[in-house]
């Protein structure tokens, strides 16, 4: 099945690199370490790209915050990135979905 979305491919990529990077980051010491990319479509047709890993994941209380700016978990963290994701997909007329279990993983999804 071929996919075609419309966007900013600059924007749209560093969307995917600050979360390939956090997925990275989050599986730095599971011992058996997966990332994936996957792209499908929804129900109505609109594309959907999600990355998901095995790492930590995050404790409930935090999936609210993630997307604030300058909120950050890390000690070398802006709090930037995902702030910028989100601001990126709303450009996009879209949207960013975290789901996660802490001590499981955590996947993004990327609604167009």
């Amino acid at each position: 099945m071929q996919m075609t979305i419309e966007m900013d491919v600059n924007l749209v990529e560093q969307t995917l690199i600050n979360l390939l990077a956090n997925a990275i980051d989050a599986v730095k010491d599971t011992a058996t370490p997966c990332i994936t990319l996957t792209a499908e479509t929804s129900a109505n047709n609109k594309p959907i790209i999600k990355i998901a890993d095995n790492g930590v994941g995050m404790p409930p209380e935090l999936l609210d915050k993630i997307f604030i700016p300058f909120f950050s978990t890390r000690k070398t963290g802006s709090g930037i990135g995902l702030s910028l994701c989100k601001q990126i997909m709303m450009l996009h007329k879209g949207n960013i979905q975290v789901q996660s279990i802490q001590g499981e993983g955590s996947a993004f999804i990327l609604l167009f």
